[in-house]
């Protein structure tokens, strides 16, 4: 299976399966399935904008291009920032591994070499947003199967609301709660709780748009409701399919690049 997941809904992909389901016959461990195997493509260029926008109003934004390719038993993703200057090089690197999990590295220029991210260090920030770099290969039920236990909260004919409990040890939240319409199977909207059981964080993902066969959300929102921020990502152009060399996703390549 595809894991475009791993980067993005890094960055909001997701591709209608034929046929929805009526809501009764499934259960919540298939409802994660649909949503982890909806994806046809085999890669993925995306150029987006990301804005920040801290607890008091103020605003910035970057550019970057994330990339994501299937190989065979494990997936690939990369993200390089391209503006603005302050920024321009960084990257970040995902490896799903064959007997499950990923490595993870990040590339800073103004540090000059590429560091492996370690489990406790992946419920970190991911480069000051209000992702994690965990939530990065999360987004949208990349692995949402194998990292959560899942149950139905709320079932209708139109759509489910998962309760997902963590069964891995560098996830931090409580508890996530995961809104899917049998439609597309397209997570609208997922809930992110903390230690304590409070609401910390939102994930929306609006303005979907039917690519290539692909469902694709062209803006995702993080929302930290404890910090009052939130990042947003826009999806300006979006390949599907394309050539991508495997040397994209190496080390190297990080270095190279920034």
């Amino acid at each position: 299976m595809y894991r475009t997941y791993q980067l993005v809904l890094t960055l909001g992909l997701a591709a209608l399966l034929p046929g929805a389901l009526p809501a009764q016959d499934i259960s919540a461990e298939q409802v994660l399935d649909r949503v982890e195997n909806a994806i046809t493509a085999s890669s993925a260029e995306i150029h987006l904008r990301m804005e920040l926008t801290n607890a008091a109003g103020s605003r910035r934004e970057r550019s970057l291009v994330a990339y994501a390719k299937d190989s065979g038993d494990r997936g690939k993703s990369y993200i390089r920032f391209t503006a603005p200057a302050d920024i321009e090089g960084t990257s970040f690197l995902s490896l799903e591994q064959p007997g499950g999990g990923e490595e993870m590295y990040l590339f800073m220029p103004v540090l000059g070499n590429v560091r492996k991210i370690a489990g406790s260090q992946k419920s970190g920030s991911f480069v000051g947003t209000d992702f994690t770099y965990k939530d990065l290969t999360m987004l949208g039920g990349g692995s949402y199967g194998e990292d959560y236990q899942a149950s139905i909260l709320e079932q209708d004919s139109g759509r489910y609301v998962l309760r997902l409990e963590p069964i891995n040890k560098d996830i931090t939240y409580q508890y996530a709660k995961m809104w899917v319409p049998s439609s597309n199977w397209f997570p609208t909207k997922v809930e992110f709780y903390d230690k304590d059981g409070q609401l910390e964080k939102v994930l929306t993902n609006t303005d979907l748009e039917k690519i290539d066969g692909n469902w694709t959300a062209r803006e995702m929102t993080m929302h930290n409701v404890q910090k009052g921020t939130r990042t947003v990502l826009q999806m300006e152009e979006i390949h599907y399919n394309t050539p991508i060399s495997d040397q994209i996703f190496t080390t190297r390549n990080m270095r190279r690049q920034g």
